[in-house]
């Protein structure tokens, strides 16, 4: 199971807080997580790290200090691959003779992939799979490049296109798979492991000055974006956004914080972005297109200083996204991070799933 720009902070810093001294596991599904889980928490981390780095290339770099990491490293529990030249690969990676997959974000991915068509399996170490592999309960054959054998395939937990941009996540709700055969089920050798919690699983998406919100099942669109196209009825879970905020700022205000407020702008944001994820079945901080919220926001002239998106996903209780977004370090930094001051949400209910959004600015 596993968590996922350019660089937009304008001069921030997170702070970490020494309240937040305590890390709560729980079990979520983060955007980049293969493995089956009944929830889906997601955010990315280049937006709110320092230690990123991106060059003139758009390649980026993770840094400590003035030095940019070689080889894997873990980054709040999501593994990342860099080369010698200390840049970030994504797609297919070799490793000592081993591949590995890494999806758009660099995230290292674990599980059954379908990758530009193709069913892959890569173990819990993120090693791909070859010859015989027992899935569950089954066995299954694998060719020499990873490719599955014969007509009966395995459930697949995600799949990926062509640029290593996410299809479609695992919505399966309660459903977990092992997969074994004699690989070792190690970690793949980091060069560091990270403690700096200041490089988070999260990421930031947004969007305009107006929107349009009809309570019922409807719409949500936001004026200068393009209209969503509407293959699911969607309803606006008002009173669930409601209790979120509520929720997040008794925590910031027990911490001695000032509570954030509501930006409209934000908020109708925070509904396109959750109707944007239902409507065109992907869960991720990367739109389909390859577009960010930094598009959304250039386009609808929204000023901002520092700003940052945590997403999360259930099929049983919208306010419970809260608590999916709390038991996530890099989440909850997000939302108890002091140069935020305004905050936009938008939960929705929509083709069997409550889709939630918080867009943050300071």
């Amino acid at each position: 199971m596993k968590v996922k720009a350019k660089k937009t902070q304008k001069g921030e810093k997170l702070m970490k807080k020494t309240f937040l001294k305590k890390m709560i596991s729980a079990g979520i599904i983060a955007a980049t997580m293969c493995t089956m889980a009944p929830l889906g928490v997601s955010a990315l981390e280049k937006e709110v790290s320092s230690n990123w780095k991106q060059s003139s290339d758009s390649t980026w770099s993770y840094c400590i200090g003035n030095t940019p990491v070689k080889g894997w490293k873990n980054i709040s529990n999501i593994w990342y691959y860099f080369d010698n030249n200390g840049k970030m690969k994504t797609g297919w990676i070799n490793d000592a003779g081993k591949w590995y997959y890494a999806d758009n974000t660099g995230a290292m991915q674990t599980g059954i992939l379908k990758i530009s068509g193709n069913v892959y399996c890569l173990n819990k170490s993120g090693v791909m799979q070859t010859g015989s592999v027992k899935i569950g309960n089954k066995n299954y054959q694998f060719s020499i490049n990873g490719q599955i054998l014969g007509s009966e395939l395995p459930k697949v937990d995600k799949g990926f296109d062509s640029n290593n941009n996410l299809i479609k996540p695992n919505e399966d709700s309660n459903k977990t798979e092992s997969i074994s055969n004699n690989e070792n089920m190690n970690k793949p050798a980091a060069s560091e492991t990270d403690k700096d919690s200041s490089a988070n699983n999260n990421s930031t998406v947004n969007n305009s000055t107006s929107n349009n919100v009809s309570s019922g099942n409807s719409s949500v669109s936001v004026s200068g974006l393009p209209q969503i196209s509407e293959k699911y009825s969607v309803t606006v879970q008002s009173s669930a956004e409601n209790k979120i905020l509520e929720l997040m700022n008794a925590k910031r205000t027990e911490a001695g914080l000032k509570p954030l407020s509501i930006d409209y702008t934000l908020q109708s944001v925070a509904r396109y972005k959750s109707n944007h994820m239902i409507q065109n079945g992907y869960f991720s901080h990367v739109n389909p297109d390859g577009t960010k919220w930094t598009n959304w926001l250039n386009t609808i002239g929204y000023k901002y200083n520092s700003t940052a998106e945590n997403i999360a996903y259930n099929t049983t209780d919208p306010v419970e996204l809260f608590n999916q977004w709390w038991n996530s370090q890099g989440h909850r930094e997000n939302m108890m991070n002091p140069s935020y001051t305004k905050v936009g949400i938008g939960v929705l209910l929509g083709n069997g799933k409550y889709m939630g959004t918080q867009t943050f600015a300071g």
